[in-house]
């Protein structure tokens, strides 16, 4: 009996000590995870506070401008599409560890008074972004298997804390430091930091930590089917394109909202500074929401009754919105919750409907190359409604009309298994 008592101890000692070690093991890669949300929206919202600046310091014209802006989205989704094949030829960590030296040479590159290599940097850290979009969601999936939905909450929290950071600190960080240098460079070092953990998390792999089989590269025999054959298959699966409507449609939603929001406010006589206000508590709004958007499907009855509630809420923010008033805030609130949860909700609903972290990559990379290749046609469209019908009746109808796309998405989704 003494001998039994001894074993049992020794076993939860071992098994504690395990947990132990798996958890110091894993926090580096918690780290690299919230470094890495964090530059990926700053460097690109930090851009639009100084465009002046960048006419200026450039020599470009405002038109030539509009052009450089929307590289970083256009590199979203044309390099989306380079994940697959990146990630089996250097595994997870290598893959996100060359994304984000694309990004840092991006973010660099801007520092060079030069318009080429301006617009070079930004298409470099587009493309570097439009990887991790694809890449840290699968990285959640085989990390933190049984953490899926609080991590991804935090996950696009981060990134939605990097956008609103990014919009709010620009022009402070310019006329601190009296040159562009200041609010570029302060992504440069978010990246470079970011990078840093990476190569740490690189280096455990080599020494043969717990980590190894996370970030390790594939095995020969597989590098042939994954970025290809794998991606024909998926592209076969309605389930696959549904969940792209999904991702692509909530993309639309936010880019049109932040691009066209402020004129039709100015229109409305509301002041240039004022707009910005309520955009950044638009933005803002999304960061709790994403975070707690696993527990709202939890606590839902099903996927679709969950993607109804925010598809009405987002409409009734929409609603408020145009009543402007003492409903501005109530609605930047209510439209800022919804957006930033269907976010989340595109993620998970991709984590819960793929079988393995490979069928993840897969779908991670359809729904977001094609999604953020939809999603900048979106302003284009309710652009070309407001000058075809001169007001904004029609391109408010469309916009409430592709909120509610966005649900009947999520509801068919509800009814597919997975993708295998």
């Amino acid at each position: 009996r003494c001998d039994s008592i001894k074993n049992l101890a020794m076993t939860l000692l071992s098994d504690a000590s395990a947990q132990k070690t798996s958890s110091q093991a894993l926090m580096p890669a918690l780290i690299a995870l919230l470094l890495t949300a964090f530059v990926m929206r700053g460097p690109v919202t930090g851009v639009g506070p100084v465009a002046a600046e960048v006419v200026a310091a450039y020599g470009t014209t405002w038109s030539l401008y509009g052009l450089l802006a929307a590289l970083p989205v256009a590199a979203f989704g044309l390099c989306s599409f380079l994940a697959p094949a990146l990630q089996a030829r250097l595994g997870l960590c290598g893959a996100a560890s060359a994304a984000l030296a694309l990004l840092l040479l991006g973010t660099a590159l801007r520092f060079i008074a030069n318009l080429a290599a301006f617009a070079g940097g930004m298409f470099l850290l587009g493309a570097g972004i439009a990887l991790l979009n694809v890449l840290m969601p699968v990285v959640i999936k085989t990390r933190w298997p049984r953490r899926i939905g609080m991590l991804m909450g935090v996950y696009t929290g981060m990134i939605g804390l990097s956008g609103a950071v990014g919009g709010l600190t620009a022009a402070p960080l310019f006329a601190w430091g009296g040159s562009l240098s200041w609010p570029f460079g302060f992504w440069t070092a978010g990246a470079l930091l970011a990078l840093m953990v990476w190569l740490l998390l690189m280096q455990c792999r080599t020494q043969g930590q717990s980590s190894e089989s996370r970030c390790s590269a594939p095995k020969p025999a597989e590098d042939k089917e994954r970025p290809l054959g794998l991606l024909r298959r998926t592209l076969r699966a309605p389930l696959a394109w549904i969940l792209t409507g999904v991702m692509g449609l909530q993309s639309t939603l936010i880019y049109t909202a932040a691009a066209w929001m402020p004129s039709y406010w100015r229109s409305q006589g509301m002041s240039f500074e004022t707009t910005g206000i309520w955009i950044f508590v638009f933005l803002f709004s999304g960061l709790p929401a994403s975070v707690m958007t696993a527990k709202f499907f939890k606590v839902c009855p099903s996927d679709r009754t969950a993607g109804a509630v925010l598809s009405l809420l987002y409409v009734l923010g929409l609603a408020g919105w145009l009543a402007g008033g003492a409903w501005l805030l109530p609605a930047s609130v209510a439209a800022g919750a919804a957006q930033g949860a269907m976010l989340s909700a595109a993620f998970l609903l991709m984590a819960s409907h793929t079988k393995g972290s490979q069928a993840m990559l897969a779908v991670s990379t359809l729904s977001q190359g094609i999604g953020y290749l939809a999603a900048g046609a979106g302003p284009f469209i309710f652009g070309r409604l407001l000058q075809a019908t001169g007001g904004w009746t029609a391109p408010f109808v469309s916009f409430t009309a592709v909120i509610m796309l966005w649900g009947l998405c999520v509801r068919l989704a509800d009814t597919h298994q997975t993708v295998d």
